[in-house]
């Protein structure tokens, strides 16, 4: 099967993925990131993401290497097969565990948005739990469905962000982002991690390689980091040449602040609940996709949709922790932000490890069928 394209119910093109990955990973990369960045590195944010994109070009060919060798098998499949069923359940064990913690992250970011833009006096358990099951019903359904619906919605958010990033030319004054490096290069390396721990969420193609139709290619991966690098520097840039890089580090959501500002013309202002329908779109795909990403390792090939459910309940659970925003923000500022770099570069280093052992061990012409 390695390397022939097998059209399956559930298959998607590589296409599809890489729209799917500008949706789910590019919520965090175009809201998530830009607040820490901004607070760390000041005016030359920017040039963090630059650099980033140069490291995460070094690291995508140990990605495709995976990729390449695996031959666009089920990733747990393949280490039972070579490793044995019980380290590849511990491996997956802990891969579900951390999309768990993503999929919280993303969900109470969301939430705390909403309750801080529009909904005050709403109930945060009621609104968790609503966008939680409904993203439960999506990832319930197939990997072909919630790309067909990824499709839909992304439309109309591209759409919209070119809308505002025009819409508020008038207001974008250049001369703020100088002078370059002002205080150096270490802020800017320091300021790299942030980027980077979207950046690495590229190996969730990896994940569904096996859905794919045909293999991905070496360019692929490519296009999707430039793409990803793109969804950072629009509103990072944007926030700096409008608001200044003092405000912007002060804003929670400087993207959303950004649309405060769009107008359209002299009498039509407060645009800025048009901001309402890119930011839901993207946390619905992106918990969406953790949860089908879930749903698809879990060991139990039975009733996978009410284990499901159990994970929901602990996404649930992290977005409800009883803390201030202010810790929240310093946590993921601090520890989930970064160990996402070194959690998914580990993993990356550790299956490319394994797989150039067993190509050389196991792996013999006459066994690729």
């Amino acid at each position: 099967m390695g390397g022939i394209a097998i059209k399956k119910s559930d298959s998607i093109t590589v296409f599809q993925l890489i729209l799917l990955s500008m949706t789910a990973i590019g919520l965090k990369n175009h809201v998530t990131i830009i607040s820490p960045l901004i607070q760390t590195v000041g005016r030359d944010s920017w040039l963090s993401v630059i650099v980033s994109l140069f490291l995460v070009l070094l690291w995508i060919p140990l990605l495709f290497f995976i990729h390449k060798k695996t031959k666009q098998e089920h990733l747990n499949t393949w280490m039972q097969k070579y490793t044995g069923k019980g380290l590849g359940n511990i491996i997956f064990f802990i891969i579900i565990l951390y999309l768990t913690i993503l999929a919280g992250v993303t969900l109470r970011e969301t939430i705390t948005w909403v309750s801080i833009s529009f909904l005050p006096k709403t109930p945060f358990f009621l609104m968790a739990a609503c966008f939680a099951l409904v993203c439960w019903m999506l990832a319930g359904t197939s990997l072909r469905t919630l790309s067909i619906v990824n499709i839909c919605l992304l439309f109309f958010i591209i759409v919209l962000g070119f809308f505002v990033a025009l819409a508020n030319i008038q207001f974008k004054n250049f001369s703020l982002l100088m002078p370059f490096l002002e205080y150096g290069f270490r802020p800017v390396l320091k300021g790299t991690v942030y980027q980077c721990s979207g950046m690495v969420e590229l190996m969730l193609l990896l994940f569904l390689q096996h859905k794919t139709e045909t293999p991905i290619r070496f360019r692929h991966f490519v296009i999707a980091s430039i793409i990803l690098t793109l969804l950072t520097v629009g509103p990072l840039i944007g926030a700096v040449i409008e608001f200044g890089p003092v405000e912007a580090s002060k804003q929670r959501f400087p993207p959303y602040e950004e649309w405060g500002l769009a107008s359209l013309g002299n009498f039509i202002e407060h645009v800025d609940f048009l901001s309402i329908y890119q930011w839901l779109s993207g946390a619905f795909i992106r918990i969406s996709l953790l949860l089908l990403l879930i749903k698809e390792y879990l060991p139990f090939k039975q009733k996978q949709k009410w284990y499901l459910l159990f994970i929901l309940a602990a996404i649930t659970a992290i977005t409800l922790l009883p803390i201030t925003d202010f810790q929240f923000m310093g946590f993921l500022t601090a520890i989930i932000l970064p160990f996402t770099v070194w959690f998914f570069l580990g993993l990356s280093v550790f299956l490319g490890l394994l797989v150039a052992f067993f190509e050389r061990k196991s792996w013999r012409p006459n066994n690729d069928v």
